[in-house]
Parts: C-alpha cells; structure tokens; sequence
C-alpha cells in the first residue's frame, strides 16, 4: 500500500470510499474498512424537514441500477474491465442524529482505523444551516468535512460561501465536492481555495439526469434517474484536469474508476486520492483492494515509490503541439510482426485505406491519420507516425 496525506489526513492508501450507499451506515463502513479502504466518506448528514420531520431524500424501489448491455448487467462483461452505467434515484440522507450515532460507534473501541469524512449538505443560501452542519459534524469527531455542493435542491454553480461559512467554524479540513458543470472548473477551483477549501474532490454526481429503456417492457428502466460508472470516466478526467490548472490544493479523483489504472489516470491528472462508489455495487467491497494493489503494481512496474513523482505528470501534455500540427502529416503504421490478421481495422477505415495482403494488414497512401485503426486494434500492431509528403 502506498501511504497518502490528502488534506492534512494521513491515509494507508489513496482509494476512498466515495459519499454513497456504500457508506450510508456504519457496517457499510466497516466493511469498507476491512475491505482495504485508505478513507470513507460517509453519505450526506441532511436535516430532516422541519415540519414534519421526514428525512430528506426519497427510498424508491427499485432505486438503483447497474447497466453494461441491452437486458441489464452482465459480470462476465464487467471481469473483463468492461464499462458500465450506474443508475439512480435518490435516497434517504442520515439525519444529524443518525449520524452522531455512528460517529459514536465508528470512533470507539470497536469502530474502524480510518480517517472518516462526514460529508454535508445544506439548503441553497441557507448558509447558517452549513454552518450548523459543519458545527455538528466536527464536534461527532468526524476526520474532515466534505461539501456536497449540489445542495438540496441542487444548485448549478458553485457558491463559495458554501465553503467559508462551514471553514470560519471548525478546524478540522473541509473539502469541496464540486458538481457544477456550468462552471469553468479551472475558475471554480481558484474561487473554492480563495474561500477556504483545504482539498478539492471532482467531479461528483454528474448533474444530468438520464434515462434507459427496457424494450422487452416497453417502459423506462427506473424513470429520470442520475448516472455514474466507467463510461462517464473521461467526462471526469477531463474536469479534474482542469481543476489542477486553476489551484494547488490537493485533489481527490471522482467519477469512473474501477480498476487500478483508471486511478493512475486520475494522479496523472493531478489527484492525490481516488473515489469509488459505481464499482462497488459492479464488484463488491472487494474492488478497493483490487484498485489499491492496481496502483502499487503499475507504480512497481514504473519505477515510481511515491504517488508524488508522478502525479500531474500527463497536464504539460495537454496542448501538445503534436496533436494540432498540420505538417508533416501523421500516417498509420502496421507492425506486420504483430499484426493478427483479424481485419478490425479494415472494416472501421473510412477511407478505405485498409487491406488485407497474405492475412496482415497493409495501410496505402489514402489514411488520414484519423487513428480509429490505432485506437482499435487489439494486438497494438499500429502506430501512428508523422511523415515527409
């Protein structure tokens, strides 16, 4: 295991359990810990409504999904690192009170040796409720506070006092999860380390709610629901690599991860720690440790001891000239040593530049460089090199 310190907190590894299901309740967390988890970030601490006291959120059944083909979920696509869509409609949130109890088993003789992160979740501008939150939350003995900035009802844009209202009350880290893609995340982070924040997680929840059809029942799935899972990795990539462009505080990767590579993706981008959540109703706690040694192996393999040497590494190549030079011009080329003879990239070339010659592929003078035949070939028999007209 590869030791961390994400926002003050010393953690064994850098794999988190994401504010899910998967921590809404104490042996949740338990098993999460036994699971290898390096943290847990617990499901959001709402207040109920004042009026009736009814918790917030909704418990629909069924309320979730996990999704990789037409019919529904296939394991034997997902043990092959194969993507998947995870659905859901909205839950019940731990009240304050439900959230003390925890606190108050999970810290004592029989709990767990992880850092807990009690995430919380205020109104829109009801910013003396945040504070109450945070009050609350550091004085169960929570680790840290995680900021769900979606809000209930959701927000769409960041609101920096929902971080420094909550920071101007405790002492302990407070961490913003930011979820708004009406933002520039480059400016969005600059603005949450302006107001306070001790660490940046992203992205959260996407903030677009989905729907899938079940064509047998001619019916919707589950209605309007909110998505997650490995499909929607890139989307997360992409936001948290913007995120390091605008701050220097410590990053946790969120959205997509699944295996130990999927978190190297997320430190090259800039993250100290990783979070999961889709994969564990896909797999099982046991995915935490399969992460957890995924990163130590490739680490091993790359000749790198500390998450540190290498994270943020894949940014200065983000506007690569490469990639946008128009001369010389980029080819693709077949290592015939390697080429299977499978056909894959003759039949996905658009301009028709493919064939096959004595069951190896051959690559004329009509490619343009696309990279479709690249990105799929199986034996990794094709790169793509520039060349003098």
């Amino acid at each position: 295991m590869v030791p961390v310190n994400y926002a003050g907190l010393q953690l064994r590894n850098p794999v988190i359990v994401a504010s899910a299901t998967p921590s809404i309740n104490v042996e949740a967390i338990k098993r999460a810990a036994d699971a290898g988890a390096g943290a847990v970030v617990t499901k959001s601490m709402i207040f109920p409504d004042p009026e009736t006291g009814r918790p917030a959120g909704n418990c629909l059944r069924p309320r979730f999904m996990v999704y990789n083909n037409p019919h529904g979920f296939d394991p034997a696509v997902f043990k092959r690192d194969g993507q998947f869509s995870f659905f859901r409609n909205a839950e019940v949130y731990p009240t304050p009170d439900e959230m003390g109890r925890m606190l108050e088993e999970l810290k004592g003789p029989h709990g767990v040796d992880i850092p807990i992160i009690v995430s919380i979740c205020g109104k829109p501008n009801d910013y003396e409720e945040w504070r109450k939150l945070a009050r609350m939350a550091e004085d169960m003995g929570a680790d840290a506070i995680e900021l769900n900035m979606h809000a209930v009802p959701k927000v769409t844009t960041l609101d920096p006092l929902f971080i420094s209202v909550p920071k101007s009350e405790v002492k302990i880290p407070v961490i913003c999860k930011m979820m708004a893609l009406n933002d520039d995340p480059t400016i969005a982070a600059k603005k949450a380390e302006a107001a306070g924040a001790d660490a940046i997680a992203a992205l959260g929840t996407f903030p677009i709610d989905g729907l899938e059809i079940d064509t047998e029942n001619e019916r919707p799935w589950l209605g309007y629901h909110g998505m997650g899972g490995s499909w929607l990795r890139p989307v997360g990539l992409r936001y948290l690599s913007q995120v390091a462009q605008g701050t220097n505080l410590p990053l946790s990767g969120v959205t997509g991860i699944q295996t130990g590579e999927d978190a190297i993706k997320y430190i090259l981008c800039g993250a100290t720690t990783v979070q999961i959540c889709g994969a564990i109703y896909a797999k099982g706690y046991k995915v935490l440790t399969e992460v957890s040694d995924g990163i130590d192996k490739w680490m091993a393999a790359h000749g790198y001891k500390t998450i540190e040497e290498f994270r943020g590494k894949a940014l200065q190549h983000l506007n690569d000239p490469a990639w946008t030079d128009y001369d010389p011009p980029i080819r693709a080329v077949v290592n015939e040593e390697k080429c299977i003879g499978c056909g894959v990239c003759k039949d996905s070339c658009m301009y028709s530049a493919l064939s096959m010659e004595g069951k190896k592929a051959h690559i004329s003078e009509k490619c343009d460089g696309c990279g479709v035949c690249w990105s799929m070939c199986p034996s990794k028999a094709i790169t793509m090199e520039r060349f003098e007209r």
